[in-house]
């Protein structure tokens, strides 16, 4: 295993695991066109993907609800409030034994062939006004549908790799 990710991935009982993660494909129409917002990824810790292309997302914090962390992560990467998230009407929750557990439905899963991140990812609008830089990302845009879609179709190099399966799917390619 890559020393570098020994570093930073969580254990459990000595056995190491991925880190899990929420991602945001917000969509607007403007005009009759439909428009997907995309930032451009800029981590110093992360220089081999610094400068790509991706959706907001981010990690959990702990005992975080799942549809608090995407509102949170978007709401500090490119400034946006969730108005919706597709398929957040479907949760259902279980009792058992003073706990529970409950059934969510996002657009997809994905994971990272090589570690370490798995991702749920969720179909949302939003609204408010773009951050143009953060400590992670930066040039927060509505991109066109067409547009970004011919990126990840004839380009995929220049989308985030945890992020491309998902954009795939997507836009059906």
């Amino acid at each position: 295993m890559d020393e570098k990710l020994v570093k930073v991935l969580p254990q459990m009982n000595g056995e190491f695991l991925y880190i899990p993660f929420v991602g945001a494909i917000i969509e607007r129409v403007v005009g009759g066109e439909k428009q997907v917002l995309v930032q451009t990824r800029e981590k110093k810790s992360d220089p081999k993907y610094s400068g790509s292309l991706e959706i907001p997302g981010g990690k959990f914090r702990a005992n975080e609800d799942v549809y608090e962390t995407l509102k949170r992560e978007v709401k500090e990467e490119c400034g946006l409030d969730i108005t919706n998230i597709s398929g957040q009407d479907k949760r259902k929750n279980y009792i058992n034994r003073k706990d529970s557990s409950d059934i969510i439905e996002p657009f997809c899963v994905t994971q990272m062939a090589n570690g370490p991140f798995i991702g749920i990812i969720f179909l949302c609008k939003a609204e408010g006004k773009l951050l143009s830089k953060t400590n992670e990302t930066k040039d927060s845009q509505w991109i066109g549908y067409g547009d970004l879609k011919e990126i990840v179709d004839k380009n995929p190099e220049r989308i985030y790799t945890a992020f491309l399966a998902p954009l795939k799917k997507y836009f059906n390619l």
